[in-house]
């Protein structure tokens, strides 16, 4: 029996009906539902997001439950079973753009089941579009932003028109309160309740990890990049003590037996002192774990890499994007060709592996810009190449962009995976973009240095198969797949989940980081 299991069954008896036992808050991550066989390829780990508003509650002495139905691979019957077992006062479910139909219909299955429960949404998605969220009579609430002293609030029955960050009805209208206050403190919030999921669930992408089990981590929050197709752009960057930090992955390896972290910050390099600090420690602490981040071209230094290198880190992710300097500054990340060769030869020269990040298919792109970022790619010498197609995510500039020119080709939330065209231009049709991509993988991964560097990596079964599989997606075209659990999630409508007819529902073009101003008024 799990230790998850363990857990439910001190909060409920599970021999009978749970007559008069109620838990307080379920929390709800949706899957993915993406169609493209790509996501074979992606890691499913768990959902740091919800876990740590649970943790949250949880020293608050709230009782919480979570479903993390793209981990668990939940069907809806089971949502349903657990709903009935544990009959939650409140349903906290968090909307990602390519979850977004899924958590509609989830939503509805929640007042089905437990009628009086009151249905908090959050999210990236959920922020960017609170009124489509809003017009799903099955949804109570949006919640803008941080979701930790939101959802507590909630909880504890404060009145919605007295929390910060909050969009709900108000008659047949919208109501957006004032914007949440940016928690500068992390560190104020306890580890997430990782206790709450089964790690057996979990897996890393091809290609990310040295060790196993894997799960990942966040040191900071916002960014202060202005990448016109991330979220993230200009929000406020936050950072966590990295003495907590080491002691998080201490109490990750000693409890559940983690030997690899995958940091999932836009950008953990920028702050110098905090990644020095934090590497120290790790040395000192000698735990055997290893771990990866995301690094910026212009935010990396040898003595940074020599320090990374000592305390763990064997791989670093590099978002190069594209290799032609006029699509990179439409992107909104003009660093320099230098810039990013450096970054890479420091990166080989401490030992460390270098993911390369690359994006085809942005405004203004053409076949010789593709190839452009292709022949860059293999200039600067990745020893892993990760391409996606251009996606434009509610939130963004980029999205704001495109409703506005008129040339977002649909707004089915399904194909917002970084595998889809989405967006139509005259100059470089969408058969191009999909013809180029199977070619660059092709071009990159098809000669003698990738192909030994592959080989090199080997050190397990699991990393065979990860290898041939990924060669079957990538190099021979797999397009869909096969996932019969996910058949009660696919093929949905989000128009028949918007029952409501609201005054002031029309969608409005937001940016996220606008959004969290205390100026902005919507």
């Amino acid at each position: 029996m799990t230790q998850l299991q363990n857990h439910l069954d001190e909060l409920f008896d599970t021999n009978n009906d749970n007559t008069g036992v109620r838990c307080d808050v379920a929390f709800i991550y949706p899957p993915w539902a993406v169609t493209d066989g790509r996501v074979l390829l992606q890691n499913s780990l768990p959902p740091l997001g919800i876990l740590s508003i649970a943790s949250y509650l949880e020293s608050l002495k709230f009782c919480v439950v979570v479903y993390d139905v793209q981990g668990e691979v939940i069907d809806e019957s089971e949502i349903r079973t657990r709903l009935r077992r544990d009959r939650p006062r409140f349903v906290g479910i968090s909307v990602l753009t390519s979850m977004a139909i899924p958590a509609q219909k989830i939503a509805k299955i929640c007042k089905q089941e437990v009628p009086d429960c009151l249905v908090v949404v959050g999210g990236a998605h959920a922020e960017a579009m609170p009124e489509r969220m809003l017009r799903n009579s099955a949804i109570d609430v949006v919640v803008r932003g941080d979701g930790e002293e939101p959802m507590r609030q909630i909880v504890e029955g404060i009145p919605f028109s007295q929390i910060n960050g909050l969009s709900y009805r108000k008659g047949k209208a919208i109501q957006h309160n004032k914007p949440g206050e940016v928690n500068m403190d992390l560190d104020k919030f306890p580890f997430p309740a990782y206790h709450l999921v089964d790690f057996g669930n979990y897996f890393p992408g091809t290609g990310t990890y040295r060790s196993l089990p894997a799960t990942n981590m966040l040191s900071t929050r916002g960014c202060p990049g202005a990448c016109v197709f991330c979220n993230s752009a200009f929000t406020t960057l936050r950072t966590r003590d990295p003495v907590k930090v080491a002691e998080q992955i201490q109490h990750l390896r000693e409890k559940y037996g983690i030997r690899q972290i995958q940091f999932y910050d836009d950008t953990f390099t920028v702050m110098k002192k905090f990644v020095m600090d934090f590497c120290e420690k790790m040395i000192e602490m000698d735990l055997g774990v290893h771990w990866s981040a995301y690094i910026r071209g212009d935010c990396f230094s040898h003595q940074l890499a020599t320090k990374m290198k000592k305390a763990g880190c064997h791989q670093v992710i590099l978002g190069v994007e594209t290799g032609n300097a006029k699509i990179a500054e439409r992107m909104g990340k003009p660093i320099t060709r230098e810039r990013y060769i450096e970054a890479i030869q420091i990166a080989h020269r401490n030992g460390l592996e270098v993911r390369g990040s690359f994006i085809i298919g942005h405004m203004g792109e053409t076949w010789k810009t593709m190839e452009d970022t292709l022949n860059f790619a293999m200039e600067l010498d990745c020893d892993l190449f990760q391409l996606s197609i251009n996606t434009p995510y509610p939130g963004t500039a980029l999205y704001n962009e495109a409703v506005q020119q008129g040339t977002l080709i649909h707004k089915n939330w399904y194909n917002y995976g970084q595998g889809k065209v989405l967006i139509d231009q005259p100059q470089l049709s969408k058969e191009a973009i999909y013809k180029f991509e199977r070619l660059a993988f092709r071009r990159f991964y098809l000669r003698p240095k990738p192909i030994f560097r592959l080989a090199k990596r080997l050190a397990s079964f699991r990393h065979i198969r990860d290898y041939l599989l990924a060669a079957y997606v990538l190099l021979f075209g797999r397009s869909r797949a096969d996932w019969k659990e996910w058949d009660c999630w696919m093929g949905l409508n989000e128009d028949d989940f918007l029952d409501l007819e609201l005054e002031n529902q029309d969608e409005v073009c937001r940016l996220t980081y606008e959004l969290r101003q205390d100026e902005f008024v919507y």
